[in-house]
């Protein structure tokens, strides 16, 4: 469902520019476009996805992003996802030339309400793209969170981009992907309905930030990936 799912929501992809933060309107404070309401959304930077802005009581500013994971046999036979059960997606892919992501950090805001049975993810990876196609790509760094249970406040993370073991390359694309079902995006497995995910303020960036949340160890196989992508961390 990865696969399918990626092709389907439109990542947004960019050529980074010097600024201290790489990541598009990770404020979420650009106008959106609402395509399918409470559903699906095409906002400035992240482009169409599973997503919507959420006004009511942002982290900063006047919005936030939200995932959902809804049941939607419409949108299912309409767009042939494969399952009733549609996980809340967003994406963002930069291009670029980066020396310095062993420096940088990958912090956010969040909140959410996940059912038992599923985690809501956000993560950043710094690829070497190699040829052509997503399954050839070499995760070099990366840094994510991984959230399970009931946040109704928001929470501050900035996490360290932690270098994969033996990932050789040049970093020449990063991609921030976050979602309300780990399950469905990145296991395989089916998501759980009604997950809820927000977050705000993402950013990347080499500027000073303490550490909130930090894993000591992460091994990503395979890598590159052939459709399924596995984590293993340590603390």
């Amino acid at each position: 469902m990865k696969k399918l799912l990626l092709s389907l929501v439109a990542v947004a992809s960019f050529s980074a520019v010097n600024a201290q933060n790489l990541v598009v309107n990770g404020d979420f404070e650009q106008t959106a476009t609402p395509l399918l309401p409470g559903v699906a959304t095409d906002c400035p930077g992240w482009g169409p996805g599973f997503y919507t802005m959420d006004v009511m009581a942002p982290f900063a500013g006047t919005q936030s992003a939200k995932m959902r994971t809804v049941v939607d046999a419409a949108l299912n036979a309409q767009l042939g996802l494969g399952s009733d059960t549609i996980p809340g997606l967003m994406v963002q892919e930069v291009a670029g030339s980066w020396a310095n992501v062993a420096n940088m950090t990958f912090s956010f805001s969040h909140k959410q309400l996940i059912p038992a049975g599923d985690t809501a993810i956000i993560l950043c990876q710094f690829s070497d793209t190699m040829g052509a196609g997503m399954n050839d790509d070499v995760i070099l760094f990366q840094a994510y969170g991984a959230y399970t249970g009931n946040l109704q406040t928001w929470a501050s993370a900035s996490v360290p981009m932690t270098a994969i073991p033996g990932a050789v390359g040049t970093a020449n694309l990063m991609t921030v992907v976050a979602t309300s079902s780990y399950n469905a995006i990145f296991a395989g497995l089916p998501a759980v309905p009604n997950a809820q995910f927000w977050i705000d303020y993402v950013s990347v960036g080499t500027s000073g930030a303490n550490i909130l949340e930090e894993v000591a160890s992460v091994n990503v196989y395979p890598n590159p990936t052939n459709g399924i992508l596995n984590f293993d961390a340590t603390e």
